[in-house]
Formats: C-alpha cells, sequence, structure tokens
C-alpha cells in the first residue's frame, strides 16, 4: 500500500473526534426516524428496520469517506500538501492516496456498520439475507463507496480550510439525507424533487441496498398481497425507481453510479493535480 495512503487512514482512526463526527449525520438520521418518522404504518417492524438499514449503510458510504478527506483539507491549510507535491514522490501517487484513502475508509466503517446494525435486527427477531444476500451487501458497500468517494473528492478539492469543509460536511450530511430518499421517502416527494433525487448518484446505492435488504421481510409482510400493492409500497419507498411508467433496472443503477465515479475521479484527479502546483 502508498506509505501516503497508510498515513491518511492511520490518521483518521487515530482522530476519535473526526470518527465521530464522520458518523454523526447516520446518528441524527437513526434518531430522527426513531422520534418521529418510525411509528407510521410500515407494513411490519422487519420492512421498517431493514428500510432504516438500507439508508444508514448507503449514508455512510458517503459521509465516512468525507470525514477522511479532513486529512487532505488539513493539508491544505497547513502547506503540507504543497511539501509533499514539490518532493520526488509522483504527482499521481500523491492525488491517488487522497482519493483512495477515504475509500478504504468507508468500505471499513461502513461494513462496521452494517454488521452492526445487522446484529441489532437479528436480536430484536427480524430477518437479514441470506449468505448471497450478505454477499451482495458486501458487493454493494464496495459499490456505494466507489461512488460516494469520487464525488465528495470533488466537492471538496475546491476547499482550502478546515471551517469551510466543517461547513460543507454538515450541508453535505444534511442534503445527502433528502436526496437519498432516507428523510422523506422519495414516493412522498413532488415529480420534479424525485427526478433530482435520482440524478443524486449515492441514492442508487440506497435503492440498491434496499433491494437486497428488504426482500425477505417484504416476502414475509406482503405474502398473498396484490402485485399491485407491492409495486407501489416498492415506488413509494425508494425500493425501485421509476420515471413515468418506466423503471429503472438494478444493471441501469450499477451503470450510472459507475459511470459517476469515473466522471468525478477524473475531475477530481485534474482539480488536485492543478492545485498542488
Amino acid at each position: 500500500m502508498n506509505p501516503m495512503m497508510k498515513r491518511n487512514i492511520k490518521l483518521y482512526f487515530r482522530d476519535k473526534t473526526n470518527m465521530f463526527f464522520s458518523m454523526l449525520s447516520v446518528l441524527i438520521m437513526v434518531a430522527v426516524f426513531a422520534l418521529f418518522l418510525g411509528a407510521g404504518d410500515w407494513g411490519g417492524e422487519g420492512i421498517r428496520d431493514s428500510w432504516l438499514m438500507a439508508g444508514v449503510m448507503a449514508m455512510a458510504t458517503l459521509t465516512t469517506s468525507l470525514g477522511a478527506f479532513s486529512r487532505m483539507i488539513e493539508d491544505k491549510e497547513d502547506k503540507v500538501a504543497k511539501g509533499f507535491f514539490a518532493s520526488p514522490i509522483k504527482r499521481s501517487h500523491i492525488t491517488i492516496s487522497y482519493i483512495v484513502s477515504p475509500f478504504v475508509v468507508s468500505v471499513i466503517m461502513t461494513t462496521i456498520t452494517g454488521i452492526a446494525f445487522g446484529a441489532y435486527i437479528l436480536a430484536t427477531g427480524g430477518e437479514l439475507p441470506d449468505a448471497t444476500g450478505i454477499l451482495q451487501v458486501l458487493g454493494l458497500i464496495l459499490l456505494s463507496s466507489i461512488t460516494a468517494t469520487p464525488l465528495v473528492c470533488f466537492i471538496v478539492s475546491f476547499l482550502k480550510t478546515v471551517s469551510a469543509f466543517g461547513t460543507i460536511s454538515t450541508i453535505i450530511g444534511t442534503l445527502a439525507g433528502f436526496l437519498m430518499g432516507i428523510y422523506m421517502p422519495i414516493g412522498n416527494a413532488p415529480s420534479a424533487v424525485q427526478i433530482i433525487m435520482m440524478l443524486f448518484p449515492p441514492s442508487h446505492a440506497a435503492t440498491l441496498f434496499r433491494q437486497v435488504l428488504m426482500e425477505r421481510p417484504m416476502e414475509l409482510a406482503l405474502y398473498g398481497a396484490p402485485a399491485e400493492i407491492a409495486q407501489e409500497i416498492n415506488e413509494n419507498l425508494g425500493v425501485v425507481f421509476t420515471v413515468g411508467t418506466f423503471e429503472i433496472t438494478p444493471v441501469m443503477s450499477i451503470i450510472y453510479m459507475i459511470a459517476s465515479a469515473m466522471l468525478f475521479f477524473g475531475l477530481s484527479a485534474m482539480i488536485m493535480r492543478r492545485t498542488g502546483k
């Protein structure tokens, strides 16, 4: 592993305050859900808890990678980054280390989050996916982190101070909760807002997590129910995305997420190289 990459990852896990704040949006989301959103008619606690777990994991990939980017901003503010770029270390290695380190942090933290939430669901008598589903969840953690990290990097690459980073982090954490259909299910949003939510790449991560984590609880809760009712619930809760009568398939979501990751990775690398001069 790149020495700079190791450095960035170690510094993230050494800073317990930063770790806490990188998970703060997730904790707030759980608190808001428990206090205000969880009391509605979900068709069963299994559906509710699995829906929340999917949102928590999708959000965690975003906020933890965001928290890990604080190292890049601190290095900028302290002029450490300029020293790195002036050193014999290849610019490409420096740039990649700043981008890949948050990805690794995101995967680790989201996996831990998933294990903790899964333990809660099992302890309360809920249902988790089978072995195949768990492998799918692990794959989605990787895909979601790959999607979220370049997007976050693109946003924060314009920042130069820790105070600005703190402000942007708060905005991103709050806005992402709405765009990913966590604070408000997509079915409750106006049509124009639904389109904006679907254009936000991490929203597709949330819906893919829901499809895997909610499959078994939905089967149990809706056994014998008409297909139309199941489809309506899926659309309302963001288990599937539809535009008019057209349904976005999982393959389409995956392609969109990968394409957005490639786009923002390229833009971020270009910006970082220029600012490092």
